[in-house]
């Protein structure tokens, strides 16, 4: 096997010369990565110091060409394309600003430094992504000469695009004095400098081989297993090296799992958010490489003491950090438990520094449970909004959240002011009512289909009766293949080759414009409910999906499902028996009825 390991930075993996190219072959997956994967790239891009290692690229080289087939890291390698072409676009939207001054040239040279990297002098794109990618960026690529891009925005891949635009247009971040083209100018070397260990292989077969061997369990170098050496030789002055051990192993038992190994993901959070809520200073987050020597100065300056503040704040942190063990020495309440439960599945990672804050006051009986509970629950609402409108960005959120913790650490007494505190930073940033509804009387499903489901479920828990002491609550049951009991269910199928019943049905006029309205409608709030018989009922026409019944039983488990969310499927003067048809009205009308009540559940005040 021959291997050829290479560090290189984007600038030669997108040079301004040369031929090279990359293909997505066609057994990889679409582009796929989310926004919260676009926005921790960015943040680590900016944050870190030039030549930021993000990861490996695994690739083969087509014989007797400057080709390479991606085997390993194309989400990387097109979303920093991508970056790349939304700068270029933001430089023609500033241009004109600066026709008068010095920048106007460094504008011009940058966009066409911008244009060679993105396509070959042959005009050929240098990332050749597959079919349906492929259409969207070689469209997008138009910019580049002046044209105007097709519209796409309702594909995930233009979504992702539009939402990189908005990062790097972010005018909310433009406060500290510097101008839009050094900005993007700064953004753009950024880029160039961050590096990928590209690694080169014969065929296929020899890369399937490294890729399994680079993505095999094992025990990697985290954060904390540097961490080690710096608290074992300040340990080791004051007892033993086995007395040492025995407390490190103290917190890393917190980490890890029934065979002992850690999370090492949780364990470089923990390590993060420890900092940003205890240790650190400005609002700003520690980076993960300055952290390192961060915690090295700590040890230095607070001496091997400074473990068990760690051990302590790392069993906090334990319970609010999914699939970790929590530590049975540390007990909440039922509604603070349920509270940390709803936060745990709505993506919250940019509050946890007020979260182990609070709950580390809590810990020292300075801040009631009560008072916790209540600032949890209005995190729960704010990230409802924010999922679903996708507004602040999680960087925004996370600098508000550092600086509650800022504020309240000035405070004597912060029982009565941590909910006030918390409302009143975090508000200044949260959706507003008007953006919340018009958002949740759009495509929702397409949005965050997790926080969908969330709300349905709540709104279930809160108004239903379907679920008793004989009917035990199963809406957050998982089967033995980790898939949950009940799922999200599209009333009107979002099948692409839609039956001619359902096509008739949503637009008996015209059926040729279905596909458009199914396109259009499909992911709407209205067309969603919960189910245990998702596959079942598939495509299946309404009346099907209506009296839908297992074979193994004769109650009725499709859309005559007792839930109070199915209530609304029928309009005023229907029943759910003789219902027989499902319209865009139908829909329309049942996402009113859900964006209303979902609006009044989830509060800020």
């Amino acid at each position: 096997m021959n291997i050829n390991p290479e560090s290189k930075p984007i600038s030669e993996i997108f040079p301004i010369e040369g031929k090279s190219i990359y293909n997505i072959p066609i057994y990889q997956r679409n582009y796929s990565w989310n926004n919260n994967n676009i926005e921790e790239l960015y943040n680590d891009v900016i944050n870190e110091e030039a030549g930021y290692y993000i990861g490996n690229l695994l690739v083969t080289r087509i014989p007797n060409t400057h080709e390479f087939d991606v085997v390993d890291g194309q989400q990387r390698l097109t979303t920093i394309a991508l970056f790349f072409l939304a700068i270029h676009e933001e430089l023609t939207n500033i241009e004109k600003k600066y026709t008068e001054s010095n920048e106007y040239g460094q504008i011009f040279a940058l966009k066409a430094d911008i244009q060679r990297k993105l396509r070959t002098s042959e005009g050929d794109p240098r990332l050749k992504l597959l079919e349906s990618d492929a259409e969207i960026f070689k469209n997008y690529l138009q910019v580049l000469d002046g044209k105007p891009k097709g519209k796409f925005g309702n594909r995930t891949f233009g979504k992702r695009y539009r939402f990189i635009q908005d990062l790097i247009g972010d005018k909310e971040e433009n406060n500290d004095g510097i101008d839009e083209f050094s900005k993007l100018n700064g953004l753009y070397n950024k880029l160039n400098n961050v590096e990928l260990l590209r690694i080169t292989v014969n065929d296929l077969t020899d890369a399937f081989s490294v890729f399994t061997s680079l993505n095999a369990k094992g025990l990697p170098l985290t954060l904390i297993d540097l961490l080690k050496s710096y608290y074992l030789s300040e340990a080791v002055r004051h007892f033993s090296e086995k007395e040492a051990l025995q407390e490190w192993n103290k917190l890393i038992s917190v980490f890890s799992d029934e065979d002992g190994e850690p999370n090492s993901t949780a364990v470089t959070q923990f390590l993060q958010n420890n900092y940003d809520a205890f240790e650190g200073e400005g609002t700003s987050s520690i980076t993960k490489r300055a952290s390192l020597r961060k915690y090295e100065n700590l040890f230095k300056d607070n001496g091997y003491r400074y473990m068990d503040t760690l051990i302590i704040h790392a069993k906090i942190f334990s319970t609010i950090i999914p699939k970790i063990k929590n530590d049975e020495d540390i007990k909440y309440g039922k509604g603070l438990k349920t509270a940390i439960i709803k936060l745990s599945k709505l993506e919250t990672s940019p509050v946890y520094p007020l979260m182990i804050y609070l709950l580390k006051e809590l810990y020292l009986e300075n801040v009631s449970e009560k008072t916790v509970e209540s600032v949890f629950n209005y995190l729960v609402n704010f990230y409802v909004r924010r999922n679903i409108v996708l507004k602040p960005k999680s960087s925004n959120i996370r600098s508000k959240a550092i600086q509650t913790v800022r504020l309240l650490q000035k405070e004597d007494k912060i029982d009565d002011i941590s909910l006030s505190v918390t409302q009143d930073t975090l508000g200044q940033i949260s959706p507003s009512d008007e953006e919340f509804l018009s958002a949740l009387k759009g495509s929702v499903y397409d949005i965050s289909p997790q926080t969908v489901r969330f709300v349905l479920i709540e709104l279930e828990r809160n108004y239903g009766h379907f679920f008793n002491k004989q009917n035990k609550d199963t809406l957050d049951k998982y089967n033995n293949n980790g898939k949950p009991v009940w799922s999200l269910e599209h009333i009107l199928p979002q099948n692409v080759n839609l039956k001619d019943s359902w096509k008739e049905m949503i637009s008996p006029e015209n059926i040729d414009l279905a596909t458009n309205l199914q396109k259009e409608n499909m992911h709407k709030l209205g067309n969603l409910t919960l189910t245990g018989y998702n596959t079942e009922m598939s495509d299946k026409s309404f009346v099907d999906k209506r009296d839908y019944q297992p074979s193994d039983s004769d109650e009725y488990t499709g859309l005559r499902t007792k839930l109070f969310i199915n209530e609304s499927i029928i309009r005023e003067g229907e029943t759910i028996e003789n219902k027989k048809t499902w319209t865009i009205e139908d829909i329309n009308d049942r996402t009113d009825k859900l964006a209303n009540l979902i609006l009044q559940e989830f509060p800020l005040d």
